[in-house]
């Protein structure tokens, strides 16, 4: 691919997939700024990448793996990572009316619930339901089956159920 191709390529990446990556780790780090700056450093190692002229399978799952390293990196340098820490640092919710209450009540239960997992399977959960991702993307991500993922974010949806008391 020449220069021009090159920078084609990127900026097409990047207008499919810059909101996603963006949410993804505004959803691990509760922090509208840190969120952009990691997904500046996701988008410059991926150009970096193809300037390099890596070959990629699946830039979505590239991409994916960047943002879960540096957010992982991000943690271990602040050695935080509970999901309960997230939301005491500002996961915020608009409105003053009785249903925000009530709906910014249930969001912290559940995300108690999911906090209770542990993190390959809070970390499944979230790329399922949040990111909407197959059980096929997630295993490609970790590295796992989607056979292994399938029956990990079933036993998670069961293990929440349970906590939140809705079986």
């Amino acid at each position: 691919m020449d220069q021009d191709e090159t920078k084609a390529y990127f900026l097409q990446i990047y207008d499919t997939y810059a909101d996603d990556i963006y949410w993804f780790c505004y959803l691990r780090v509760s922090n509208r700024e840190l969120a952009q700056d990691l997904s500046q450093e996701v988008f410059t190692r991926f150009w970096q990448a193809l300037r390099e002229g890596t070959v990629m399978r699946s830039e979505r799952a590239l991409l994916y793996t960047m943002a879960r390293n540096l957010v992982i990196d991000w943690y271990r340098k602040k050695k935080e990572s509970s999901l309960d820490a997230l939301a005491d640092e500002g996961i915020e919710f608009m409105g003053d009316g009785a249903g925000d209450v009530t709906i910014s009540a249930e969001m912290d239960e559940a995300l108690r619930a999911v906090g209770e997992l542990d993190d390959p399977s809070r970390e499944a959960l979230l790329m399922r339901y949040v990111e909407g991702l197959s059980p096929k993307d997630i295993a490609e991500l970790t590295g796992e089956s989607a056979n292994a993922v399938s029956v990990r974010l079933n036993r998670a949806i069961k293990k929440v159920r349970t906590l939140l008391h809705a079986d």
